[in-house]
């Protein structure tokens, strides 16, 4: 009984390592937010963005909010997609964590883990569409969100895998 209510528990409760990390247990999967990596990540979008003569952008809150919840919410309901199962689009979720009037953009990158952030904004810079909202002289904010599953729920099939989102935004 006591091993039944530990294993209740291990699969409940989030927690955070000495990494920065935190880690939640969901089914058979272990789904793991990366606030390192997001970190590093930010850093190489902001020297990718100046190398090409365009401003730093500021880590917004909300942005970081609105695009940890969407990667989590892919891990955990097992899509690939900018618009929830639900029909809500990026934008509207970008509006209802950052609020009010905006124009905003977003990447989405699927990887097994262990991508280093440098690769991911080489695979966004390599496709037409992601480069565009990568090096939008526009944007001034940006949030990016980064979950690692041990066994990705639906289309991952099981599958270890990395979901990254970068949401971007200026205020109109």
């Amino acid at each position: 009984m006591l091993a039944l209510a530990l294993l209740f528990a291990a699969l409940s409760l989030a927690r955070s390592d000495a990494a920065g990390a935190q880690t939640k247990v969901i089914k058979r999967s272990t789904i793991t937010y990366m606030t390192c990596y997001e970190r590093r990540l930010a850093a190489t979008i902001d020297a990718t963005r100046k190398q090409y003569g365009l401003r730093i952008l500021q880590l917004a809150p909300g942005l970081m909010r609105s695009a940890g919840k969407h990667s989590l919410q892919m891990a955990v309901e097992g899509y690939f997609a900018h618009s929830s199962p639900n029909g809500v689009s990026f934008f509207a979720r970008v509006r209802s964590f950052y609020g009010g009037n905006v124009a905003a953009g977003e990447n989405l990158l699927w990887v097994q883990p262990r991508v280093r952030p440098r690769q991911v904004v080489k695979r966004w810079l390599a496709s037409p569409g992601h480069r565009a909202v990568l090096l939008s002289p526009r944007w001034k904010v940006f949030g990016v969100g980064v979950v690692s599953a041990t066994h990705g729920a639906g289309v991952f099939r099981g599958h270890a895998v990395m979901l990254v989102t970068a949401d971007f935004a200026a205020k109109r």
